[in-house]
């Protein structure tokens, strides 16, 4: 893949996985439209039968909607998102990757062309809840940094990632057997992986502030749904650092995991049965083997 000389407007790409989209889905494509930012294509993968959302997009009648193309895909994120990258046309100097359910947070073009002038090959932006009172998935530093093995967990997440043509080329497209949607039990990290093997390889990854996305309200999850996803994300977890971590920094992993239950075992039989899954899960997916599971039968 080789990226187009530099002009005023960055040539950006975009692939959307999409499931069961929703009005979530043309939001996401307005605030695109809102950005310094010269299209090559916008690709939603669908990974429904259905393909809802052609239906959604043939109402929409915004500037890019001739840059909007359709693909199928089977169930997988790391697999829609692989099948998005690999039908772009040659030209892109950046490719973002949002879910269907974010939207851009004001113009946020600019933040990403100085991280990529800078050198960056790869990073990742802050993801915002819509409703401030929800709980905020990471706390994301304040300034632009460089991610390292130690700090790509607390400074990226999957949705907000942007690469370019030449990380892609070195570093290859995501794991199928890691992320939601996989065959495998390994139900996360497949972004956190695909950024650790361009780390290994001595690539410059940043976090940039500056870049930031809303993800849309979610209905909340039942007690033992929440239960069950915390363990599906733990296993991916786990995998993902027995793949690109020393046997010492698993240990620690696990014994962050321990520690977290025995500090907050005053706060009653809920907490702990939550961090219990995470320690589960993160152990199942150092050892690839899934012991336990949420349902307590044997496997």
């Amino acid at each position: 893949m080789e990226a187009m000389p530099k002009t005023s407007l960055m040539p950006v790409s975009v692939v959307i996985p999409s499931l069961n989209p929703n009005e979530s889905l043309l939001r996401l494509i307005e605030s695109l439209e809102l950005q310094s930012f010269e299209y090559g294509q916008i690709i939603i993968v669908d990974q429904s039968p259905s393909l809802q959302s052609q239906l959604l997009i043939a109402g929409y009648s915004g500037r890019l909607r001739e840059k909007i193309e359709v693909l199928q895909s089977t169930p997988g994120l790391a697999k829609s998102r692989n099948a998005g990258i690999g039908a772009l046309r040659d030209g892109w100097e950046v490719v973002l990757v949002p879910d269907d359910d974010v939207r851009m947070d004001g113009d946020i073009s600019e933040s990403i062309r100085n991280a990529v002038r800078e050198g960056s090959s790869a990073g990742s932006g802050r993801l915002c809840p819509e409703n401030p009172n929800d709980r905020i998935r990471i706390d994301f530093p304040s300034s632009q940094v460089e991610l390292t093995p130690r700090n790509v967990w607390r400074s990226s997440i999957e949705p907000c990632y942007f690469l370019t043509p030449g990380f892609i080329d070195k570093v290859g497209l995501y794991d199928e057997s890691l992320g939601l949607g996989a065959s495998s039990p390994w139900q996360s990290g497949e972004g956190t992986d695909l950024l650790l093997r361009g780390l290994k390889l001595g690539l410059s990854v940043a976090y940039v502030p500056g870049y930031a996305l809303v993800e849309a309200t979610r209905p909340p999850l039942s007690f033992a749904g929440n239960r069950r996803r915390l363990r599906k994300y733990a296993r991916g977890t786990g995998r993902v650092f027995a793949r690109n971590y020393s046997f010492i920094h698993q240990v620690l992993l696990i014994v962050r995991s321990l520690a977290k239950i025995v500090l907050q075992s005053t706060r009653g039989r809920k907490v702990f049965l939550e961090n219990l899954e995470v320690l589960l899960g993160r152990f199942e997916g150092l050892t690839g083997s899934i012991l336990w599971r949420n349902d307590g039968t044997r496997t």
